[in-house]
């Protein structure tokens, strides 16, 4: 029984909603747009070729893909300073993160969390801990979170957002951890970390003295966790959280 704990530090991508959604046809013009905003006055062609070349660069030096630790080559406000350079934009304060969340397209109307997020995020609500959301990701930091958040109406149901972005390493760095721990505001050994990797959330979390539980909505049943409870689903969760505290 962990009576004494007093924060969830909760992953996101495949666990509270899935580990990815499929590309949208708009996302091009959705991040043109949001650029455009940004440099009103870049003609349109210089425009549409820049936010090509933030896409293509991405994937192209960091192995194809933006979210496996090891691969990464270049971090996403570094490329994007890269790429205004080269495109002879003028570089001012907060323009490149400014162009960072511009490249993170807000969810949509169409997009569905994981079965029983909303009441996982209410029960961590209801036992009286605090919910500092801890994730891996590229183009999204804290701010852009925030945007999801207010449309998926979950914003009074998290404190605190934290992002690889934010920490300047992904998971399973500590740096991630350290700053979900501080945004909590309670020591380490009074958190509970809710992930669906071994890796990147269970054993980092241990690491530091934290408990766990390993979630699987979204990916096969693990063969083997240290984690203190596993749970297939977010009910399944919300449940062992409650034993966890004995309530």
């Amino acid at each position: 029984m962990a009576e004494s704990l007093k924060a969830a530090l909760v992953d996101i991508g495949g666990t509270l909603w899935p580990n990815s959604w499929p590309v949208r046809a708009t996302d091009g013009e959705g991040r043109l747009a949001r650029l455009r905003a940004l440099l009103p006055d870049l003609p349109l062609e210089s425009a549409t070729e820049l936010a090509a070349d933030i896409i293509t660069r991405s994937r192209d030096l960091n192995g194809g893909t933006v979210m496996v630790p090891e691969l990464i080559r270049i971090d996403a406000d570094e490329l994007i300073t890269l790429c205004l350079n080269d495109h002879h934009v003028a570089l001012r304060p907060s323009l490149v993160m400014q162009v960072r969340r511009a490249m993170a397209i807000p969810i949509d109307g169409e997009f569905q969390p994981l079965p029983g997020a909303r009441e996982l995020l209410a029960t961590i609500r209801e036992l009286g801990l605090r919910c500092v959301v801890a994730s891996n990701t590229y183009w999204r930091d804290a701010e852009s979170y925030w945007d999801d958040f207010r449309l998926l109406g979950w914003e009074d149901s998290i404190d605190a957002v934290v992002t690889s972005v934010d920490a300047g390493h992904l998971k399973p760095h500590p740096a991630v951890f350290e700053l979900a721990v501080k945004a909590a505001g309670v020591p380490a050994e009074l958190c509970v970390v809710i992930g669906n990797k071994e890796a990147n959330d269970v054993a980092p979390a241990l690491a530091l003295g934290m408990q766990a539980i390993l979630v699987y909505p979204d990916d096969p049943p693990p063969a083997s966790t240290g984690a203190q409870a596993v749970a297939a689903d977010l009910w399944e969760c919300a449940i062992a959280l409650r034993v966890m505290l004995g309530r």
